[in-house]
């Protein structure tokens, strides 16, 4: 337990050493933490369910919503001296899986999107997997939403919120904005209303976003880690090209582990056939299609 806490301990130093040489990136007037719960598939097509937490920063100019277990990791990632940080928490968190069934300190992403919306230029750029090792990155306007607002009106970590609707890359969703938080803006690529966007969903409730605690905020809003590594794409494209990653995931894992270092050969059962998806669980954008 002890090496685990040094190394984590000079993992969160060298994170704050790198971020702390971006000296000129925007600060965030507001932070909102939100719980993406959603339901996903297996490689064998069972159901599983989902729920990270992610982080919106935002201004009246700009935003980024990230997860910041991912974003510690991709630091890591991103020199010598954090990898071999990183693979040290590997080697822990593997070894306490082999002697407890413990697999909570092997380090995992949760998703790997980051959005970035720009209130000046009207646009929202995404950056996210499309493969195994396989990053992308686009933009697109503002305008693809468009909302219809009604009367109804609840209430949400005691803001008045109003109801509003909008058809959106394949899903219908249902969004709860308050005006009393002046901030177009809202989780992952939601934003457009008067007001922030503190809860929404979409109809099959495969997807949706709740707001868990607002504060203000002065937060470095810092780029994303070695976005080199993420090749410029068309979004339908990295949908199209993640969704035929994921039918052959469950065989391409399966060769990995057979073809051991050293040229011997591991037996796996043969898998059994793939359930059917009957509840047509997809990704938050559907039109790819």
């Amino acid at each position: 337990m002890k090496a685990i806490k040094f190394i984590i301990t000079s993992l969160a130093l060298c994170l704050v050493i790198s971020m702390d040489a971006k000296k000129n990136e925007p600060t965030a007037e507001l932070k909102v933490s939100y719980l993406y719960h959603h339901l996903d598939l297996r490689n064998d097509g069972s159901v599983l369910t989902h729920d990270y937490e992610y982080i919106l920063l935002a201004n009246s100019d700009c935003s980024k919503y990230y997860n910041r277990n991912n974003e510690y990791l991709d630091s890591l990632d991103s020199t010598p001296q954090g990898r071999k940080l990183s693979d040290q928490l590997m080697t822990i968190g593997i070894d306490q899986y082999l002697k407890t069934g413990d697999d909570s300190a092997i380090p995992r992403r949760k998703g790997y999107i980051y959005v970035f919306k720009s209130h000046r230029d009207k646009e929202t750029t995404v950056y996210d997997a499309y493969g195994l090792m396989e990053r992308g990155r686009y933009s697109e306007p503002f305008s693809e939403i468009a909302w219809q607002i009604n009367d109804s009106t609840k209430n949400i970590l005691g803001y008045e919120c109003v109801m509003a609707q909008t058809d959106y890359h394949g899903r219908h969703w249902t969004a709860w904005f308050s005006p009393e938080i002046p901030l177009q803006d809202g989780p992952w690529k939601l934003c457009g209303l008067p007001g922030l966007i503190l809860e929404a969903a979409d109809d099959t409730s495969q997807h949706n976003f709740t707001a868990t605690g607002i504060e203000n905020s002065n937060q470095k809003m810092y780029p994303i880690y070695q976005p080199k590594q993420y090749d410029k794409m068309k979004r339908i494209d990295m949908l199209k090209a993640y969704a035929a990653y994921r039918r052959g995931a469950d065989a391409y894992s399966r060769a990995m582990i057979m073809e051991t270092p050293d040229g011997s050969k591991i037996d796996l059962a043969t898998p059994k056939p793939r359930k059917e998806n009957t509840q047509n669980i997809d990704f938050l954008e559907t039109d790819y299609h």
